[in-house]
């Protein structure tokens, strides 16, 4: 499809108004092939197996991919705290997520910063349940509160340039395996928060 916005471009190369309205053809084109895609993995979640995952060794299996995504300019840190941090769920899906968080982060910071990535062990004071946390926090602008209240809507971005369902499947990723997510922001940087079932609570 792009090919044949590049050939018509071609064909009306001194049109301004042709252009621009192929401009904004090839943007729609390029974010249909993200939602589709990120249709498939939404659909892959819900026929994913669980097995028996440790967040801990999870991560530190993904660092050097992290580290090579996010480029020169960006230190990826961790802070692997949690105690025994064995949950249930589908690895390939988990995967997914962090990369996905993460590259909302490096998005977030086009000149460089620091993305921390820290595991910890909580109890829900609610019901007393113990859960994984994994949060990933960026040192970026952070969001207006208008866009942390909707970043989990669909075709809602906090990414510029894209739209699409990224946080939309975080958050049902996440769900499906009986956690939530959660979003703290300023102008200090984002926090993300992925709560996870510990796996003696999921075993109830």
């Amino acid at each position: 499809m792009s090919t044949c916005v590049q050939s018509l471009r071609e064909r009306s190369a001194n049109d301004v108004s042709t252009e621009r309205d192929l401009v904004e053809l090839d943007g729609a084109i390029d974010s249909a092939f993200h939602i589709a895609r990120e249709l498939i993995v939404m659909d892959e979640a819900r026929s994913g197996q669980a097995v028996v995952a440790d967040v801990n060794e999870l991560i530190l299996q993904l660092q050097g991919v992290l580290v090579r995504m996010v480029g020169d300019q960006i230190r990826v840190h961790l802070r692997l705290d949690a105690v025994d941090g064995m949950v249930e769920a589908e690895t390939v899906q988990l995967e997914w997520v962090l990369l996905n968080l993460v590259a909302n982060s490096r998005d977030a910071m086009p000149h460089g910063g620091l993305i921390e990535i820290q595991t910890a062990s909580v109890t829900r004071r609610s019901d007393s349940v113990a859960y994984i946390r994994v949060t990933i926090t960026d040192s970026g602008p952070g969001m207006t509160e208008d866009v942390r209240a909707r970043a989990f809507e669909p075709f809602i971005s906090t990414r510029e340039g894209h739209s699409g369902f990224g946080l939309t499947s975080v958050a049902m990723i996440v769900r499906r395996f009986r956690g939530w997510v959660d979003i703290e922001s300023d102008t200090t940087g984002t926090s993300v928060h992925i709560h996870l079932p510990a796996l003696r609570a999921a075993k109830r």
